[in-house]
């Protein structure tokens, strides 16, 4: 549900609320444990997603494992609980993550590698990302095997493929059309 209209009301309003109160920071730390926890754990997950179990039960079930969170995170919980709203809750942290970032300038570019990436790499990568927008760049890191060499890098909306995996697919496609048009 990370990308639903709900989940950025949510928390556009927790966002504003804490730069209100000066705790926008402790928040986005809070929302990132929640998204974390949430994502790991399929029975808390499965606990949020219940249409059975009561919204009280799922507030004291969030009050328990998120304990250590913020004013700022304890009173998006319940508000998220009260209204019934808890299936939304890793959307919700998402979107606050993605609103601190924007807030505080930062964007974050995903290069996928088939092994992970040197510092020397990193910091090369870095400095193109960093060429295409005025903002401050964090680079993440994500490794899958299945690319088989090459990168894709993904930055906002927009995601550059140099895998060879994408590159032995677009040579398949294009020997298959070959193929068929060769049959006529």
């Amino acid at each position: 549900m990370i990308g639903t209209r709900a989940a950025l009301r949510y928390a556009k309003a927790a966002v504003q609320k804490a730069i209100e109160d000066g705790q926008l920071e402790a928040l986005a730390k809070d929302m990132e444990t929640v998204y974390d926890t949430v994502q790991s754990n399929r029975d808390l997950e499965a606990v949020l997603q219940s249409p059975v179990i009561s919204s009280d039960l799922k507030h004291n079930a969030l009050q328990a494992v998120f304990a250590q969170c913020s004013d700022a995170g304890k009173n998006l919980l319940r508000l998220v609980a009260e209204n019934n709203r808890t299936h939304h809750l890793d959307g919700i942290a998402f979107k606050v993550k993605e609103l601190y970032q924007q807030h505080l300038g930062l964007v974050e570019a995903v290069a996928t590698t088939a092994v992970p990436i040197t510092p020397e790499l990193e910091k090369e990568i870095l400095a193109k990302v960093a060429s295409l927008t005025d903002k401050k760049v964090t680079l993440v890191n994500k490794v899958d095997p299945e690319i088989i060499g090459g990168f894709t890098l993904r930055l906002d909306d927009v995601e550059l493929n140099a895998s060879v995996a994408h590159q032995l697919n677009t040579l398949k496609q294009t020997l298959r059309s070959n193929a068929i048009s060769w049959q006529k």
